[in-house]
């Protein structure tokens, strides 16, 4: 705990002058609400001079071997990155459907309410403050020696940096675990704002929604519809091969019972209304 304080420990002159601060944080979620165990990653705050973003560490570390090996590693999260401009409440979503990468603008304004509970966590003083947003009871700690109003995901607007921070069904819960600065902002265009090349597809948040409820309707849709006209003879999956449209039924349903059950988004009031089929 001690090694984990030092690291995280910089002082305020510091956070002000860096070009960039970035602030891992450990993230406890439950992606299907009935577990009993949580899943964790970590993910990566970035606060650069004009904007903030919020991405999975793997990206990081894909980012590296990448650049090191002259390779094409991908890979996605099950958490929705997000990036702002300085001092703004609307963010960019970036999220994948099928094979598709979207982007969508929320506008997303927390209403704090600050307490006068407070406490120590690695050697920083924190003040408690509560908030109601996406359909949970927050409750986070920040701390005004970090004198940043940022913290991770959508979640800004104190008077300074969340260090941790969970909702009342503790089902999410967020802490600063490590933090470095930069001396110049980092390029994530190639993982972020572009997918190796690929630019995400700009749309509304109710047109996300909508191609959502598309894809869970019909999920091997575009396979199906390959298999009919024959451009493909067959369609293998987890060693068993298919080799008629009306075959594909199970895997279908099977689709569609892992999206129903891993629908607990941190937003909980924009979980998708799935239809049980």
């Amino acid at each position: 705990m001690k090694k984990i304080a030092f690291i995280i420990i910089l002082s305020t002159i510091s956070f002000i002058k860096a070009q960039t601060n970035r602030f891992f944080y450990e993230v406890k979620f439950k992606e299907d609400s009935t577990q009993t165990e949580h899943q964790k990653v970590f993910m990566v705050l970035d606060i650069n001079p004009n904007e903030t973003k919020y991405y999975d560490n793997t990206f990081l570390e894909k980012d590296s071997i990448n650049k090191a090996n002259h390779s094409q590693l991908t890979n996605w999260t099950s958490q929705i990155p997000v990036t702002r401009k300085k001092n703004s409440n609307k963010n960019s979503n970036y999220t994948f459907i099928d094979d598709q990468l979207y982007s969508y603008l929320t506008e997303d304004l927390i209403q704090w309410k600050l307490s006068d509970k407070t406490k120590k966590y690695l050697h920083f003083d924190l003040q408690q403050a509560t908030a109601n947003f996406g359909g949970r009871k927050w409750t986070a700690w920040f701390t005004k020696e970090i004198p940043l109003s940022e913290g991770p995901y959508k979640f800004t607007g104190l008077p300074g940096l969340i260090v941790l921070l969970e909702d009342d069904r503790n089902q999410y819960s967020f802490a600063l675990v490590k933090s470095k600065k930069l001396e110049k902002t980092y390029d994530t265009s190639n993982f972020l704002e572009l997918r190796y090349g690929n630019k995400p597809l700009p749309i509304s948040e109710k047109i996300y929604l909508k191609k959502s409820l598309e894809y869970y309707n019909d999920p091997l849709q575009e396979i199906r519809a390959e298999m009919k006209n024959g451009t493909i003879k067959s369609y293998e999956d987890g060693g068993k091969r298919y080799n008629k449209p009306e075959e594909l039924v199970p895997l279908i349903r099977e689709e569609q019972e892992y999206i129903r059950q891993n629908n607990n988004p941190i937003e909980l009031n924009k979980a998708i209304k799935y239809p049980v089929k």
